[in-house]
């Protein structure tokens, strides 16, 4: 039997199926070897709300324009069907990417589309339940409150074991932490103190001398290099306990990027995790000082990365 609805992803294909009665279901992420046959189908673009042109720099993952395809025979002509199979796309991108902070501005941003659909959208969402609560109440400087967000806080608090009767949520954290390892996505605060220059001019020479004649050819060359080179930069987060004004203050430091193209090695403080995340991260592992990380996303809004707990 074909596929009903196909959601391409770049690499990654997702499959719903719509019932008679009109129910969307969730078919899981195509693990054929083969990638699907969709001829004739309709073929819907993602909404725009969500692009990667909105980024200097987006992991692999994340970085596509989700299309849609429905089989010839299947109604998405309902408007709330509609707006949630053109919205779910990055969702399901930023869930196979393990971007906790994306999934939950995905969702919050068009919490009206999703919560039509809260069963299949809570069951999405589900296996970043917890990360992507702490992300949002603890990660970014405007809290968002638990209540707000219903379908990640009921499957986070189930995960969690959370019972508000008998600790903070806080403390459940701390406890989950501690018997857990927890990789997060935490946008960076504090970055408009430091000089880490996320997109120097020498990048603008690259296409100086491109003619309209190799236009594409080395244009997708320097696109590809430059995507590369923003993904290898070194990325280090780490404890600052000497720090007088915190002691659970986490500093974050990115490769210099001007330094790295002329063969230098060097970091720059590019700013820290907000201080309530620090402080639960860092009481959950007091003896823990460093922890793997990398770069998720660069835009002129903010400097996102990806931080093993």
């Amino acid at each position: 039997m074909n596929a009903q609805i196909l959601i391409n992803c770049g690499k990654n294909w997702f499959e719903f199926s719509k019932s008679k009665t009109g129910q969307i279901d969730y078919v899981g992420k195509w693990e054929n070897n083969e990638l699907p046959k969709v001829e004739g189908y309709q073929k819907f673009a993602s909404s725009t709300f969500f692009s990667p042109s909105q980024f200097i720099y987006l992991e692999d993952t994340l970085n596509n324009n989700p299309k849609i395809y429905v089989d010839s025979s299947i109604d998405v002509s309902d408007k709330d069907t509609f707006d949630f199979l053109v919205h779910v796309g990055p969702l399901l991108s930023a869930i196979e990417a393990k971007d906790s902070l994306l999934a939950g501005e995905l969702y919050i941003s068009q919490k009206d589309s999703f919560e039509k659909f809260a069963h299949l959208s809570s069951f999405i969402m589900d296996s970043l339940s917890v990360e992507i609560l702490f992300s949002l109440c603890y990660g970014k400087m405007k809290n968002v409150n638990p209540d707000d967000i219903p379908l990640i806080f009921n499957n986070a608090k189930k995960k969690l074991n959370f019972d508000p009767s008998k600790e903070t949520l806080d403390q459940a954290f701390i406890r989950y932490m501690k018997n857990n390892e927890v990789t997060l996505t935490l946008p960076l605060v504090g970055t408009q103190f430091y000089d880490w220059e996320p997109e120097p001019s020498i990048f603008d020479k690259l296409t100086d001398n491109l003619g309209f004649e190799n236009l594409l050819e080395k244009g997708q060359k320097i696109r590809n290099a430059k995507h590369d080179f923003y993904a290898d930069l070194e990325t280090v987060v780490q404890a600052e306990p000497y720090n007088p004004y915190d002691k659970n203050s986490i500093l974050v430091c990115i490769e210099n990027i001007d330094s790295k193209i002329c063969g230098n090695p060097g970091l720059d403080q590019a700013g820290h995790i907000r201080a309530l995340a620090a402080k639960v991260i860092r009481e959950s592992k007091e003896e823990k000082m460093s922890f793997n990380s990398k770069l998720v996303s660069l835009s002129y809004s903010g400097i996102v990365v990806q931080v093993t707990i």
